[in-house]
């Protein structure tokens, strides 16, 4: 489990303008689509959803790598897992499809 340290608790108790969030959103938006990887992975799931296992199959990752690489697309809202394991395209993650 990741420690949290005073400097985290402090960032995280500081609260931020609207410009502030939205710059956040868009950093993370760019670094989530910024990777060619993370592009296929999006590709990869489609419209339908893959398992870990299908997109390890299909990407050539390890599962290190694809963990990396799905938890920040998850962290920029472009994906999600189910209860089920099975990673889906956000709605957001949908409208940014076509234009990988």
């Amino acid at each position: 489990m990741e420690e949290i340290d005073e400097i985290d608790l402090f960032l995280d108790s500081q609260v931020k303008t609207e410009k502030e969030l939205m710059q956040e959103k868009c950093e993370k938006t760019y670094y989530a689509t910024s990777s060619q990887v993370r592009r296929d992975v999006m590709r990869a799931v489609c419209f339908l959803g893959k398992r870990k296992e299908e997109l390890l199959k299909e990407t050539g990752l390890d599962e290190a790598a694809l963990k990396f690489h799905t938890e920040i697309l998850i962290s920029a809202d472009f994906l999600s897992q189910d209860e089920k394991g099975v990673y889906r395209l956000t709605e957001l993650g949908l409208q940014v499809l076509p234009r990988l």
